[in-house]
């Protein structure tokens, strides 16, 4: 049985012819023709320009983003310019608003402290000492105004029993050591001058605070000399009378006058149209003695 299935297969081989892979009889035949189909030029060339036009928008938009871009940070940039401009304004305003306030409230109580000041001489006083006060700025004017009002009660002409001169009171020796830094020749006339007296006791001021930490030695020292504030910080016996109520009293008013500035009570709004009635000060000086006789003489005729 196996045998016969095994010729049976053998037969079928057989009988299948082997095809060969090239047909040498189609080599011989009839030639094939291929077609290749081109695009016309116009389309190659319309896509190119479409392409190119593309860029060139994308281009363009990128530039005019780029454009807007700087012309907005150029916009940034000069409203940041002009709100420091604004700033600066107000801040100089408010400054310069205060400074006035400050000005004038030193001149009324430079009018109080010595009626017979004239309120040009009384401002003349208050913007020195603020002058003073911006040049050295560890003193603050209304510390200045203080000690002017207890040393001299804002006499230009003031002398001391221990020959201190001047609107504060500047001893000659030490005076003449101040008015040589600020640049000065010193003469006996010189602490009398308010400029210089002025400029005098801020330099000393400032001096004395860079040395001391506490205002107490400060005023110590400018009243009765390095010795006085070496007793009032031990604390002895041997402080001067005049320095042990000097330094209380100026450190009371310097209070009382920062006080009354920070409440703004300070500034009186009518001294200028009251100074032609302030005690002493007449347009045409002083009356002679013999004109109320004579004004009672016509009005009894």
């Amino acid at each position: 049985m196996a045998r016969n299935e095994q010729a049976d297969r053998t037969r079928d081989v057989g009988e299948h012819r082997i095809r060969p892979l090239f047909d040498p009889s189609r080599e011989h035949g009839e030639p094939r023709t291929i077609v290749i189909r081109h695009g016309s030029t116009w389309q190659s060339l319309a896509f190119l320009l479409l392409c190119f036009l593309i860029i060139g928008a994308i281009l363009l938009g990128h530039e005019a983003l780029r454009g807007i871009d700087r012309q907005n940070q150029e916009t940034a940039a000069t409203m940041a310019r002009f709100e420091r401009k604004v700033q600066q304004i107000e801040s100089g305003l408010a400054y310069e608003s205060k400074r006035r306030y400050l000005l004038l409230g030193m001149r009324d109580h430079i009018l109080k402290v010595n009626p017979r000041v004239s309120l040009a001489d009384a401002y003349r006083y208050a913007e020195l000492a603020l002058q003073a006060s911006e040049k050295y700025p560890s003193v603050d004017p209304l510390l200045l105004l203080a000690i002017g009002t207890v040393e001299s009660g804002y006499d230009p002409q003031a002398t001391s029993h221990s020959d201190a001169r001047g609107l504060y009171q500047i001893w000659p020796s030490t005076g003449r050591l101040l008015l040589r830094s600020l640049g000065w020749s010193y003469d006996e006339a010189s602490l009398f001058d308010p400029e210089k007296n002025t400029q005098a006791a801020a330099l000393y001021l400032d001096i004395l605070f860079s040395t001391y930490s506490d205002p107490q030695l400060v005023l110590a020292e400018y009243n009765g000399g390095p010795l006085n504030a070496g007793y009032f910080r031990a604390g002895v016996g041997a402080l001067a009378t005049e320095t042990r109520n000097y330094v209380p009293r100026v450190l009371q008013l310097h209070a009382r006058l920062k006080d009354d500035f920070d409440r703004g009570v300070a500034l009186q709004g009518d001294t200028m149209h009251r100074d032609g009635q302030r005690e002493g000060k007449t347009l045409a000086g002083p009356p002679p003695a013999a004109a109320p006789a004579a004004a009672a003489a016509r009005r009894e005729k």
